[in-house]
């Protein structure tokens, strides 16, 4: 991976831990009768625009950047309609320098399921962006606040095994946020 996107992304993974923006989300949901994924796309978009501007000044936000909800940038070719599906719509979509996908996806909020499962579920989701080849690079962050950590299942040789394959093949990363 190039080491400019290399460093956006830590930047970016940075910034939302250091403000707590997940629990903003929840706290904004709690308040609000907006989904999860509304008040994600929307609080992390702020960041991103910040840390993107930041990161690579000399590119014109407004052609490099997609953020569901907000229209879509100049240039943007529609995704790859794949197996009959709208396409792989990312919920943040980076144009330039690199196509990268972000997907937000969470495991908590009402739901019953043990976050193992939607965790499976978003990084097989967000591997068909890149097999799709609509995206160099797809990033899942991911918020668990189901009461149950993710991290001891994480450091098991198994799911590490997994997870890289996933990077290495795929070009997909899921980021834990718990």
């Amino acid at each position: 991976m190039n080491d400019d996107i290399g460093k956006f992304i830590q930047e970016l993974v940075k910034t939302i831990r250091d403000k707590n923006v997940f629990d903003l989300v929840l706290k904004e949901c709690m308040s609000s009768k907006e989904t999860w994924d509304k008040i994600a796309r929307r609080e992390i978009g702020k960041i991103i625009k910040n840390v993107f501007s930041n990161s690579f000044p000399h590119l014109n936000i407004e052609d490099a950047l997609y953020i569901e909800g907000e229209g879509t940038p100049k240039g943007w070719k529609k995704p790859y309609d794949l197996f009959g599906s709208n396409g792989v719509y990312p919920d943040i979509g980076i144009l330039k320098p690199k196509h990268i996908s972000i997907e937000l996806d969470h495991s908590g909020w009402g739901r019953t399921e043990i976050p193992g499962s939607k965790f499976k579920i978003a990084l097989a989701k967000a591997s068909f962006g890149y097999l799709s080849g609509d995206w160099k690079y797809c990033y899942i962050f991911f918020h668990n606040h189901s009461g149950r950590s993710m991290e001891e299942y994480l450091s098991r040789e198994r799911e590490k095994d997994i997870l890289k394959k996933y990077e290495e093949i795929f070009h997909t990363r899921i980021i834990l946020f718990e």
